[in-house]
């Protein structure tokens, strides 16, 4: 993985005084107030020429992003050691993970271009008491740009590396007193970033705010098509795989969201927020040849998703010391696919389900002395067979005038099984139960200026976990997970000119199975050197230690660590174009994310951004 350098590449025009705050939108972690464990990357996203929202994540603390098959692959995004699987996925609120999926949930930030993301935050702990199924280990909430600008004005970026990739995107805006409106809209291709493994990308935004009365009112409809070539996962890849077949691979997703709220400063402020997410993914997968596991057949299938998600609540605040939020959620989802498996002949794999779930839902906020806060939450998932229910509870203090705020919380969380491993034909089990965990976490942040440090002690229990079993050739609940860390991260200034930011994240597993792509210790660091007033140069880097990963040719076996070096410049050329460069890759470190998948080599990227 190729790690994000932090310069910004497009500063738009200043926000308006006038406009509501977007955080009033979209809550991440409480429907009440942010938590301290919240972590928000820079606003707007300052990462110098980063080809997908991978290398975005890659930057944060306690996330692991890669991908297992070269830029064409599937995304790895691990919070705290948990499955990809395990977060839910929020698109300005709106749920964007596909349970159709035969990995089984997730979601595919490979899609995503940075240009059109705004920031990135993370809870990386449960929160299904908030947002119900999925956010099993945390949520991962993108933030899109934000319409409210002053007056008409816009940008784009156009930027092209020695590996034949490009990227280009461009947005235009118009904002006024009560409101605003973007468009944006975006095309990418890796070209031969990697032997064999390719994407290419196109993107489309449109997103407007409006005030009604003293009211906010925001929606936003994003668009994303892609098309991608690699070596199927657990081939080998290029150095190892016998069948030299690629997987080819089309994806077509829409997710579109609306949220009225009344303000915030409103004694009962009512919120209603709709959501509709569709993804379609065409796959042909060619045979994986046997060696130390059994041969994968060849599969083809087409197969739609669709979800429907409308949520409303109220929250009340009883007095200046105590908030009090209820509210009720009803979602429908659907998956359908035709397709069929090769095994000696086309086996129909084809299946339509169904599933709707209808939840309720309170949380509670009480700060009886200064600088203390309690909060609980709780809800119970209602299905056709069956009910959840989930708990967690923080405090937080922060001893006035220290800049220091001390945090612990206990969490549940649940997943829902997927609707692939409930329906496929040849291995679906529809007495699957949910998947379920536990947490406790400790920590500090603190700020003084323009220096934040944040640390944490965590354990997380996973229950349940749903596996294949091959004996029974079905999935069934049987595995079991704990895994404990410390996280440490931090970003200030050392002088005027100088800005650093850092992270490193320590697990400790205790599991039956081996957990692939799950190394015992990750993080990253960069430094940016501010050498002009228009000219900034730096160093990111992002590393990790040993871990297992598995491949039909090698069975189970140990990938080696790395360390992953940019360097990178940005040259303001005036107030309206940003010239860029970034060598990636730069000591040409030759490593693996995924076995036989060499990561791509040193490659210079240039970029010209523009505003106006």
């Amino acid at each position: 993985m190729l790690c994000a350098a932090p310069a910004p590449i497009i500063t738009l025009p200043a926000k308006d005084e006038g406009a509501r705050d977007a955080s009033e939108i979209v809550v991440e972690g409480s429907r009440i107030d942010d938590p301290a464990a919240l972590i928000v990357s820079p606003d707007p996203v300052q990462t110098a020429l980063p080809p997908t929202a991978l290398d975005v994540l890659a930057t944060m603390p306690d996330i692991r992003a890669v991908s297992t098959g070269g830029p064409g692959g599937t995304s790895f995004v691990s919070i705290r050691g948990g499955e990809p699987n395990f977060a839910q996925i929020l698109i300005e609120g709106v749920r964007v993970s596909n349970p159709s999926s035969s990995q089984g949930g997730g979601f595919d930030f490979a899609q995503l271009d940075p240009a059109l993301i705004d920031s990135i935050a993370i809870v990386p702990a449960s929160r299904s008491a908030v947002y119900g199924s999925d956010a099993l280990s945390g949520v991962v909430s993108i933030r899109l740009p934000d319409p409210r600008r002053a007056g008409i004005g816009g940008g784009g970026s156009i930027a092209a590396d020695t590996a034949e990739g490009y990227d280009i995107s461009a947005r235009i805006g118009a904002g006024w007193g009560s409101g605003g409106l973007l468009v944006a809209a975006s095309r990418g291709d890796t070209g031969e970033l990697a032997q064999d493994s390719s994407i290419e990308r196109r993107q489309a935004l449109l997103r407007m705010a409006q005030d009604v009365g003293s009211w906010d009112l925001a929606a936003f409809a994003l668009l994303g098509d892609t098309s991608r070539s690699t070596f199927p996962e657990s081939s080998g890849g290029p150095r190892l795989a016998v069948n030299r077949a690629l997987e080819r691979r089309d994806t077509r997703f829409l997710a579109t969201g609306l949220a009225l709220l009344a303000p915030q400063s409103a004694r009962v402020r009512p919120a209603l927020r709709l959501g509709y997410y569709d993804d379609n993914v065409r796959a042909d997968t060619p045979a994986v040849f046997p060696g130390v596991f059994d041969a994968i057949p060849a599969l083809a299938s087409d197969t739609d998703y669709d979800r429907l998600q409308a949520t409303g609540d109220v929250r009340f605040r009883l007095a200046s010391t105590f908030d009090l939020l209820v509210g009720a959620d009803f979602q429908t989802e659907r998956a359908r696919s035709t397709g069929t498996i090769d095994i000696g002949f086309p086996l129909p794999t084809a299946f339509d389900i169904e599933r709707d779930q209808l939840s309720a839902f309170t949380e509670a906020e009480w700060r009886p002395l200064a600088g203390l806060k309690l909060s609980l939450a709780g809800r119970t998932d209602w299905l056709r067979d069956g009910s959840n229910t989930s708990a967690q509870g923080s405090v937080e203090y922060t001893p006035p005038g220290t800049g220091l705020t001390l945090f612990a919380g206990y969490a549940e969380g649940f997943r829902l099984p997927s609707l692939f491993a409930l329906a496929f034909p040849l291995t679906a089990n529809p007495d699957l139960r949910p998947e379920r965990s536990s947490g406790w976490e400790g920590g500090a942040r603190w700020e003084r200026g323009e220096t934040r440090l944040r640390a944490s002690l965590f354990v997380n229990d996973y229950t349940d976990l749903i596996d294949f079993d091959p004996e029974l050739f079905t999935t069934v609940n049987r595995a079991a997970t704990t895994i404990r860390g410390a996280s440490v991260s931090g970003e200030g200034l050392v002088g005027p000119r100088i800005a650093w930011n850092a992270s490193f994240t320590l697990l400790d597993f205790d599991s039956a199975v081996p957990l692939r792509s799950r190394p015992d210790w990750f993080g990253h660091a960069r430094v940016t050197w501010r050498a002009l007033e228009a000219v900034q140069l730096g160093a990111a880097a992002t590393f990790n230690s040993d871990f297992l990963e598995t491949s039909v040719p090698t069975g189970v076996i140990e990938l080696d660590g790395h360390v992953a070096l940019d360097l990178f410049a940005d040259w303001r050329a005036s107030e309206a174009i940003t010239l860029s460069l970034a060598l990636r890759n730069a000591t040409d470190a030759d490593w693996q994310d995924a076995v036989g998948f060499p990561a791509p080599g040193r490659v210079l990227r240039a970029q010209v951004g523009f505003a106006f």
